[in-house]
């Protein structure tokens, strides 16, 4: 395989696309939203098309020169960064919305088109999608796909891929696919599953390594007459621990669109700094932030069962902290990256785990420990509730200048510490990857896909805990 940073002369950008090969253009590629090393890559190709993604897949891999994939660049688990140099194919040149079909409840959207975008074309339809990253407005659908989107609707529908109806992916060897019921010839996209293995699921949360994806199927979603949020405080995580159980147990988030836990440090730093008249002591060990969407009556109901439930276990009502912080966060979708306060540190690292949702004390007492151990970082932590488990995200915020290559171990040490508890990767890129090498079974099994997807070994190395990108030909 070719040099970090060096691209072959046989590797010629389709005619027509744009192609940034200057130094100083390729700067923005180097990294991507996590702490995670800068990769250099020789080129980056913004394709039209899938027939132009074809065309650099068949000459790289011919080639063997490494092929990494971006959108919006907003993720922070590395996928994009281009640790084994090569080729940068930027995809937010196809952003085109293909489809809107209401009879059939499906919009198809190019990989490069943005939520926000989106999200503007469907509302005066009436309609949305059924997962929105906190990353919204920048963050693009193709990279959502590739990553294992969550965000607000994963209460509700779990995950993002959850809500994919099927994909066009363009092959290592150039060869298009496209899954589900648009495998059939003049089929179009309306059905996920029924014609043998669910082939789409081999390429959602593959950051890149198994095909490029160029056209996203998505379910439509009607837009909820109201919107209302609310907070319920607890006395101990364990209390906390109980209502969430017995929340997604008994379905009592149907109208829920997004909740999140915070642990106490996060609440003491958001409620502290606005009311310092009050005791830390006094305040909540844990909270859990909802917001819900639908009927305003059926709104009114929910939100009396979840009070009544929370004092079922000990906790009560915090509009304190609705009002100082969750509200706007909901409101005001770009103001999540605030999350704890920590406006001193440039930077964030962030680790994103699932969890049974059995296993928040665990995760909460590992944040904890992180937190003590490493004291010259500041720490924060929540968990997002889904319609059944939780992801968790450690967030260690540090000072680029002067802190990014000492938080780097720090974070891999965190998700060693994670997995011993019980959680699992999430949002694999490169963050997670000794991890999922651990997962034998799993970890071989995805090895032989790659040797058959991709035997050149092209397509995003050092993704997914395969460095060398599947076993490459010597």
């Amino acid at each position: 395989m070719n040099a970090p940073g060096v691209v072959g002369p046989l590797i010629r950008a389709p005619d027509g696309a744009l192609v940034l090969e200057d130094p100083v253009d390729l700067l923005g590629y180097q990294r991507d939203c996590s702490a995670l090393p800068a990769g250099q890559a020789g080129m980056v190709v913004r394709p039209r098309d899938a027939a132009d993604v074809a065309d650099v897949l068949r000459k790289a891999s011919a080639e063997r020169v490494p092929v990494y994939v971006r959108g919006g660049g907003t993720m922070y688990a590395g996928g994009v960064i281009p640790a084994a140099g090569g080729v940068v194919l930027d995809m937010t040149g196809l952003d085109r919305i293909l489809a809107l079909d209401l009879d059939a409840g499906v919009v198809v959207v190019e990989p490069g088109v943005r939520f926000g975008a989106l999200s503007a074309a469907l509302a005066p339809h009436g309609m949305t999608i059924g997962i929105i990253p906190s990353t919204s407005p920048a963050a693009t659908i193709g990279g959502a796909a590739s990553a294992h989107a969550l965000g607000t609707g994963s209460t509700r529908y779990q995950s993002f891929a959850d809500e994919v109806v099927g994909l066009e992916v363009v092959l290592p060897d150039g060869q298009l696919l496209r899954t589900g019921s648009a495998a059939a010839r003049g089929g179009n996209f309306f059905h996920r599953y029924g014609m043998g293995p669910d082939l789409t699921g081999l390429f959602l949360g593959g950051d890149a390594s198994l095909g490029v994806i160029t056209a996203i199927a998505l379910w439509l979603r009607p837009l909820p007459a109201a919107r209302a949020t609310a907070v319920y405080g607890f006395p101990s995580v364990a209390a906390a621990t109980g209502f969430v159980l017995d929340a997604q147990r008994g379905e009592a988030l149907r109208n829920v669109w997004y909740a999140s836990g915070y642990e106490s440090a996060t609440i003491r730093g958001r409620v502290g700094a606005a009311r310092p008249d009050l005791a830390p002591e006094d305040l909540p060990v844990f909270c859990v932030g909802c917001d819900f969407g639908g009927d305003a009556d059926e709104l009114a109901r929910d939100q009396a069962r979840l009070l009544a439930l929370a004092q079922r276990h000990g906790g009560d009502a915090f509009p304190l902290f609705d009002e100082l912080y969750f509200n706007r966060l909901r409101g005001e979708q770009v103001y999540w990256y605030s999350f704890a306060g920590y406006f001193a540190r440039s930077r964030c690292g962030i680790l994103m785990a699932s969890l049974p949702s059995t296993h928040l004390p665990e995760f909460v007492a590992t944040l904890g420990a992180i937190r003590s151990r490493y004291a010259e970082f500041q720490w924060g932590g929540a968990v997002v509730l889904c319609r059944r488990g939780l992801h968790g995200g450690v967030m260690g915020f540090y000072d680029e200048a002067t802190q990014w290559q000492a938080v780097q171990p720090v974070l891999r040490e965190a998700a060693a510490a994670l997995t011993a508890v019980g959680c699992i990767p999430y949002k694999t890129g490169k963050i997670w990857a000794a991890e999922v090498e651990q997962m034998s079974a799993w970890h071989g099994t995805l090895d032989r896909l790659k040797q058959t997807f991709d035997p050149a070994g092209v397509l995003s190395p050092g993704n997914l805990g395969l460095p060398r990108g599947g076993r490459n030909p010597t």
